[in-house]
């Protein structure tokens, strides 16, 4: 990875934050299964599901970018080996 492509480590951020999110809405449930989640409590966790689907899609095409850039950089590489 150069310094001016960061799309790897981009992603390896976002993935993160998936996983944050994840644990998040995974305590939010528990407390929700057992019944001691008020109305607020619940919204906060309706609001957490969706922050985690829209940053799971944002890793998801970091990822797709990532990988675009790396077959790039591939395709390049080959090409000034065997002009």
């Amino acid at each position: 990875m150069t310094g001016a492509d960061r799309s790897e480590a981009v992603a390896d951020e976002l993935w993160g934050r998936v996983r944050r999110l994840a644990e998040r809405v995974a305590r939010f449930e528990e407390v929700d299964a057992v019944g001691e989640l008020d109305d607020e409590g619940r919204a906060r966790l309706g609001a957490l599901r969706l922050r985690a689907v829209r940053a799971a899609e944002r890793a998801r095409l970091a990822d797709e970018l990532s990988d675009r850039v790396a077959e790039a950089r591939a395709v390049g590489r080959r090409r000034t080996q065997f002009p």
